[in-house]
């Protein structure tokens, strides 16, 4: 899996490449493994002091500096690296020596050799601040469809997603997602869709978000947030259909 050139923004993805090309695999430089990374903790949920939007520096493999500032909402990626498992160190962010403050998340993710995979910042009421790793199983899109895979990385319980097509058409996709899993759903290629959770239970609404993948096109959704405290949320980013 090769991303366009668009998606190669980052001169760290690169730098890996080349710096690890020596002992990586033959198969593995052949077919480097693919991640983006989500934050999806909403400051205020930590502590009434901190900046609603939490800057953070994303430290990966304990030398590389590969997010600096980044903040709530936001998603990152993809990026390519050979396939291996490696320490990703979350800290809050320091404008002056970025990626220097302690880690306040810290988890070991192994990237598969052709994977794809979602890394994202969580909020947990049962331990706190913590990595949620989805791995996003990308089969084909068929022509004339486009797909939405969900991720529940929300402190909510058990959700319902709902997805129709935008415009009123009568297509729509409904199924349950647990706390730490993931679905996806095809829909027809038609303009746009959107998707919206709801806990199971619940009469409350989170969303609706729109998205526009287009013929063959990949919408990821993230639930992130709190429930509880009102901040869940949903975001989301399109991949083009030669992802």
């Amino acid at each position: 899996m090769i991303l366009p050139a668009s998606a190669r923004k980052l001169v760290l993805a690169f730098t890996l490449l080349a710096a690890w090309a020596p002992v990586a695999s033959a198969q593995s430089v052949a077919s480097p493994a693919t991640f983006l990374v989500v934050h999806g903790i909403p400051g205020r949920d930590v502590a009434a002091t901190l900046d609603p939007v939490l800057p953070v520096d994303v430290l990966i493999a304990g030398k590389y500096c590969l997010l600096q500032g980044f903040t709530f909402g936001s998603i990152a990626g993809p990026f390519e690296v050979p396939a291996g498992s490696y320490p990703v160190a979350i800290s809050l962010a320091n404008p002056v020596a970025p990626c220097s403050n302690a880690a306040v998340i810290s988890a070991t993710v192994t990237l598969g050799a052709g994977t794809t995979t979602s890394i994202v910042a969580a909020l947990s009421s049962a331990s706190g601040p913590t990595a949620e790793v989805f791995d996003d199983t990308l089969a084909a899109i068929p022509a004339g469809k486009q797909r939405l895979m969900a991720h529940h990385a929300a402190d909510a319980p058990e959700v319902q997603v709902s997805v129709s097509n935008a415009g009123g058409a009568p297509e729509k996709a409904q199924f349950d997602l647990f706390r730490g899993a993931e679905r996806s759903a095809l829909v027809s290629a038609r303009p746009g869709f959107a998707v919206s959770i709801s806990p199971v239970g619940s009469t409350a609404v989170i969303g609706p978000v729109t998205v526009q993948p287009g013929n063959r096109g990949l919408a990821l959704i993230y639930a992130v947030g709190s429930a509880k405290t009102g901040s869940a949320t949903l975001i989301s980013k399109v991949l083009p259909n030669d992802f």
